[in-house]
């Protein structure tokens, strides 16, 4: 009999030491979260609306989803532990499709903006005019609507600014990327230009006004004000489009952050020197998880956190240090496959949670999908409107009494489009019956160079010491980072089970040709929906150099093209935000 209980005590050790792991944790999430226990909301009025869109945030870049040793993230992680992790969130592999989308609550070949890459500076595009975006929407609420930080939505005509498409004040830059000192873009083909692109409202900013400040301090630094600002009779939208870690970040020495108050968290100092270009990416996660905290903690300064709603996601997957790879660099997605530019499951599946004292249930994880274009009617819902009264042909679906019942009940959402390029490339989810996801890839626009998996660079497949017990992260089922059934999208169509293979390595697309079939005529009913792509190449006109060092709105009449007057406000202070 002894022996017998002995057996059993020591087959349960194992699960008794999970519990604990998982009690300790939560216990640490809960003493480090203490500003985020409120009393029960009192919902006086619609409530306020915070979205954080991270740029180009890699799943592995974030400790809520994997519990990276390297990557603490406090900060983001009391809102994701205290309110709902969305952990299949999907977005569009590049940023502008995926800002596109989130606006206007379409897929992006519903709105002309599937790419084929994003807009580059001096390229006449963006966000067809007659789609509304968010900012009109939630204005029929009766919210103040702001946006601080990257547009990236059109900028070549005035029509296309933040102001002109119903945000009540936008600060920050309207191209993709700039100099986070002197907020300056340059591009090199095809003739080389670099212009100024800071604006407020519309204006130009000159960089003496702001002594320079670093560009995600400056943006949080407006965001406060606007919250301490704000009219507490009246419900607010804030849109904050923070430009780290972002990509390509050889560009600029800004990356480690030399601003005088700034110190690396120990975890960071210590990551090896060895690796200074992933060291500099830990950097600028640290201040994304920063500023994070001071929009939370100004909005337990105003006395409204009670009555907010806070998503946070990321545009789309890390660029990964792989030559040939979209961007190159030192963000990670392991063990998810490939990164930023790619239609694998590392360049679309991000990182998202939503945090707030009104929902009923709060501390759990979604493992249902829940694309981009859901955040619209999601939000609307959660504001008190009806989803019904949005523009008609959306392809979002309001989840919010899914997520305000706590995982009791379905989602709407079963199946979801990644993209469709013609036979460029393509890639489409869909959850049968059972509950089970099969995911379909293909088209010749994926490249050889970016099918790879990429381990945090320091780090060894051996030495998993960097690694952590997360409930949200992924489990491989398979080997990670090693094919079982090769998966080569431009020769042939690729077919994966998500929910049992979330890492993509066993391709079984010869397994199940009916199942293929199927999610082809599902690509070719949606690419038979398609509005013609409003892409356009670089335009001379547009150079800088041409319009006194500033990206101007060069496709309006001369007349309404300059506007560079500096403005009347002193540093940190929008004048409009008052």
């Amino acid at each position: 009999m002894a022996s017998i209980l002995s057996r059993r005590v020591s087959m349960w050790r194992p699960v008794l030491w999970i519990c604990l792991i998982v009690l300790q944790l939560h216990r640490a999430c809960a003493e480090d979260i203490e500003a985020f226990s409120f009393q029960e909301p009192r919902q006086q009025q619609r409530p306020n609306i915070i979205v954080i869109i991270a740029d180009d945030l890699g799943r592995t870049d974030i400790s809520f989803t994997e519990s990276n040793r390297h990557t603490p993230t406090p900060n983001i992680d009391r809102l994701a532990w205290n309110g709902i992790i969305l952990n299949r969130h999907y977005s569009y592999q590049f940023c502008t499709p995926t800002r596109a989308a989130f606006m206007t609550g379409k897929y992006s070949i519903h709105t002309g903006m599937q790419g084929p890459s994003p807009i580059g500076s001096g390229e006449p595009w963006g966000l067809p005019l007659q789609f509304q975006t968010q900012g009109n929407l939630f204005k029929r609420l009766g919210y103040q609507t702001w946006n601080v930080g990257k547009w990236h939505l059109g900028e070549s005509t005035r029509a296309h600014y933040p102001e002109r498409r119903g945000f009540d004040y936008f600060y920050g830059i309207l191209a993709g990327e700039s100099n986070w000192f002197n907020y300056t873009v340059g591009w090199i083909t095809p003739i080389p230009n670099t212009g100024k692109v800071l604006r407020e409202n519309g204006k130009a900013v000159f960089e003496n006004i702001t002594n320079n400040v670093y560009f995600p301090d400056l943006i949080t630094s407006k965001a406060e004000q606007l919250i301490r600002n704000s009219d507490p009779n009246q419900p607010f939208y804030l849109l904050y489009t923070t430009p780290v870690p972002h990509s390509a970040i050889d560009r600029y020495s800004s990356a480690l952050h030399t601003m005088p108050q700034f110190q690396l968290r120990p975890s960071v100092f210590r990551f090896s020197s060895a690796f200074p270009k992933r060291k500099r990416q830990l950097g600028l996660i640290q201040v994304l998880d920063e500023n994070v905290k001071r929009l939370t903690d100004a909005l337990i300064n105003k006395g409204v956190a009670n009555n907010s709603i806070i998503v946070f996601f990321s545009d789309n997957g890390a660029a990964i240090s792989k030559p040939g790879a979209t961007r190159q660099n030192y963000g990670v997605n392991w063990p998810l496959r490939s990164g930023k530019g790619n239609l694998f499951e590392g360049g679309v599946r991000t990182v998202a949670c939503l945090w707030s004292p009104l929902l009923k249930r709060r501390g759990w994880i979604s493992n249902k999908l829940f694309h981009l274009t859901d955040w619209l009617p999601t939000l609307w819902e959660a504001a008190g409107g009806d989803p019904r009264n949005l523009p008609d042909g959306g392809d979002g679906f309001s989840h919010w009494r899914f997520l305000q019942s706590g995982a009791e009940g379905s989602s709407p959402r079963r199946e979801l489009l990644l993209d469709v390029n013609s036979g460029n490339y393509y890639g489409i989810i869909v959850e049968d019956q059972y509950g089970t996801m099969f995911k379909l890839l293909g088209g010749k626009g994926i490249p050889k160079s970016s099918l790879d998996f990429v381990q945090p660079e320091g780090t060894t497949a051996g030495d998993m010491s960097w690694r952590g017990y997360s409930p949200a992260a992924v489990k491989c089922n398979f080997r990670e980072g090693v094919e079982v059934t090769p998966c080569v999208p431009e020769v042939a169509d690729c077919l994966f089970d998500l929910t049992h293979d979330p890492c993509e390595l066993n391709n079984i697309a010869a397994r199940y040709p009916a199942t293929v079939q199927f999610l082809q005529q599902r690509i070719q009913s949606y690419n038979a929906t398609a509005l013609p792509s409003v892409s356009k190449p670089f335009d001379p006109q547009s150079n800088p150099n041409l319009w006194d060092g500033w990206w101007v709105p060069w496709k309006d009449p001369v007349g309404e093209i300059y506007d560079t007057d500096p403005l009347e406000f002193a540093p940190l202070s929008p004048s409009t935000a008052t």
